[in-house]
């Protein structure tokens, strides 16, 4: 075997030649709640003070706090060495055994109980995050598949974890890697949210649509029952499971969510399938093209005029399951048969062009749903193959050493910029894009108003210019961010005097700039959109104004210098000889405005003064 030079062989695979292999029992605690201290059914509580994580409450890689028990405090406290912490890592020793879940966000004081390890590393040499990524990696899964292989082990025992062991990098890798992958599980997490919520977007709009609670104001005709069997035909399947194949050309549905391939196609054209067994009523399917489905399926085709199928559908998904259950349960049986589909009632708009008008708004909403879950899916999968990288340094997230200079020699300092400032300015773009006076240097004067009222570090260095502050080394970082990411469009367009104007649009995936943007605090990002706002209402002129008061007002902080508007006014016009295209009387009201709407420096960042010879 090639070992590539810088690396080396070890049990678990080629390595960095600097990363070390650890053991569990070594290097980290391994704790769980002891048998005598096992709680009893009814000390687990609805609701409390404090919580009880059970293996079930780890879910992908994370902790639904939703799940959780509760317990009484004098459980809680009885062993300090179970009272979870941030960033510990908890895995599954019962049910479906090496579950990872990585602690975050605690909502409130929680211990555990006898199903979940905690671990955590006993020195420093060991980032905490970093420990929960190495147990969420394929060297996990495959110490978990070799320690159950051939068996029906349904216990993880702590004599057998601590015998896991894992590559470890230097202290700073390790860091590097855990925030990296962080950021991902930030983003999925984002999604989630967001998929969550345009799900629950989306069921109170079925509510209302489907109900006619809401009628659409174009549409005024009456709404009306209608038996399915009446409007449409409903016939089994005539093919069983074993038919399905490998890669066949058109969709063969069964009875499960699981949509199967077939060679030939028995079906072409709109169709609603429904399970007749398993699951009753919890599966649907719409297909408008070529398919066959399973002989205990039930299609339901061939619409009247008068009916939409999209619309029978939505109204299906969200009615059908609860009638079909109801009558299965009261006959005891676990199938449905042909008269239960027949009788169903349907209530909906006697003009089909409302039927069609609510069944696109749902469509479209399902759609948006769909493209989000692609995306979510997309950064899974980018995660995967980032942890496989990471964790056998593959990739390595570390600088070179920085070589030993002699005294006396100058050493040009690097700056560094931090990815909040892409983050911010992304955001600005998708925000201000369609603004009046829209461009580079609008751009820049939002950066510098929102870095300094904000007081973030953007890793600016302003510098008098003509048109207020001004930092060409930031503004070529974003310009080039922007371009590696592809979440902005740099355009350039030439002007009657000769001069290029620079302008950004956001492209598609700017979503994954908001998404990242989404995880700072709420109120910052209220006053920062407020502040967008703002903006977004003046011209180019206006922006500049305000920026450029802002900036000799600030410094006049800094420098414990004497403040009047007079002076300020005078400070303005000195900035450059630019400023005396600006009227007194609009830079005064600009003035006013800023007092106005709380717009008024504290003195916070740095001194911003002409550039050094």
């Amino acid at each position: 075997m090639n070992i590539p030079q810088g690396y080396k062989q070890t049990e678990l695979g080629i390595i960095p030649k600097d990363w070390q292999l650890q053991s569990v029992g070594k290097h980290c605690t391994v704790k769980a709640r002891i048998g005598w201290q096992g709680l009893r059914s009814d000390e687990y509580l609805e609701s409390g003070e404090y919580g009880l994580i059970t293996s079930t409450d780890i879910v992908d890689g994370a902790i639904n706090w939703d799940t959780c028990y509760f317990v009484d405090k004098s459980r809680y406290i009885q062993d300090p060495n179970i009272i979870i912490q941030e960033d510990d890592t908890l895995i599954s020793k019962d049910g479906t055994i090496g579950k990872v879940g990585i602690v975050q966000n605690i909502p409130f004081p929680s211990t555990l109980n006898s199903g979940v390890f905690v671990v955590r590393p006993k020195l420093d040499n060991v980032y905490k995050k970093y420990l929960a990524f190495a147990f969420k990696s394929v060297y996990f899964q495959n110490f978990i598949n070799r320690l159950t292989a051939g068996s029906t082990i349904v216990h993880l025992y702590q004599k057998d974890i601590v015998k896991f062991v894992f590559p470890v990098p230097p202290l700073a890798e390790q860091r590097a890697i855990a925030e990296a992958l962080s950021d991902v599980d930030g983003l999925i997490a984002a999604l989630d949210k967001k998929i969550a919520k345009k799900r629950l977007l989306k069921q109170g709009a079925m509510q209302q649509l489907l109900t006619g609670k809401k009628c659409l104001l174009v549409f005024t005709d009456k709404w009306v029952e209608k038996k399915l069997g009446k409007i449409s035909h409903i016939k089994t399947g005539g093919r069983n499971g074993d038919q399905a194949v490998e890669n066949g050309k058109y969709p063969f549905f069964v009875r499960s969510q699981k949509v199967y391939a077939i060679d030939t196609y028995s079906f072409d054209g709109e169709a609603i399938l429904v399970p007749g067994e398993g699951g009753i009523g919890n599966i649907f399917h719409y297909i408008n093209g070529k398919f066959d489905f399973h002989q205990r399926v039930y299609k339901i085709s061939d619409f009247a005029d008068e009916a939409c199928g999209k619309f029978i559908y939505f109204y299906m998904s969200r009615y059908f399951g609860e009638y079909a259950l109801s009558l299965t349960v009261k006959a005891t049986v676990d199938s449905l048969r042909l008269p239960t589909f027949e009788e169903f009632v349907i209530y909906m708009p006697s003009d089909i062009k409302e039927q069609q008008a609510i069944a696109t708004i749902l469509s479209d909403m399902d759609k948006e749903i769909t493209d989000l879950e692609a995306q979510r899916d997309k950064y899974r999968l980018l995660k995967s193959g980032m942890m496989q990288k990471l964790l056998t340094g593959q990739i390595r997230l570390v600088k070179q050493q920085a070589k030993i200079v002699p005294l006396g020699v100058e050493v040009p300092v690097v700056r560094e910029i931090p990815v909040a400032t892409h983050i911010i300015a992304g955001h600005i773009v998708n925000r201000s894009h369609k603004s009046r006076g829209w461009g580079r240097t609008k751009l820049q004067k939002s950066l510098h108003l929102i870095g300094y009222c904000m007081q973030l570090n953007l890793g600016t260095e302003y510098i008098r210019n003509t048109a207020g502050p001004d930092d060409q080394q930031l503004m070529n970082y974003i310009d080039q961010k922007f371009r590696q990411y592809r979440h902005v469009n740099k355009v350039s367009e030439k002007l009657p005097d000769g001069k290029t104007h620079y302008s950004y649009t956001p492209t598609p995936m700017i979503q994954d700039v908001e998404m990242a943007y989404e995880k700072y605090p709420k109120e910052l990002r209220e006053q920062i959109d407020a502040l967008i706002d703002k903006l977004n209402t003046m011209d180019l002129a206006g922006a500049e104004i305000l920026s450029t008061l802002y900036a000799v007002w600030n410094n006049r902080i800094i420098k414990q210098e004497q403040i009047t508007d007079d002076l300020l006014i005078a400070d303005f016009y000195a900035w450059s000889t630019h400023k005396a295209d600006f009227e007194e009387a609009r830079v005064r009201k600009a003035l006013n405005y800023m007092r106005d709407n709380n717009i008024i420096p504290v003195g916070w960042g740095k001194y911003i003064d002409k550039r050094k010879a």
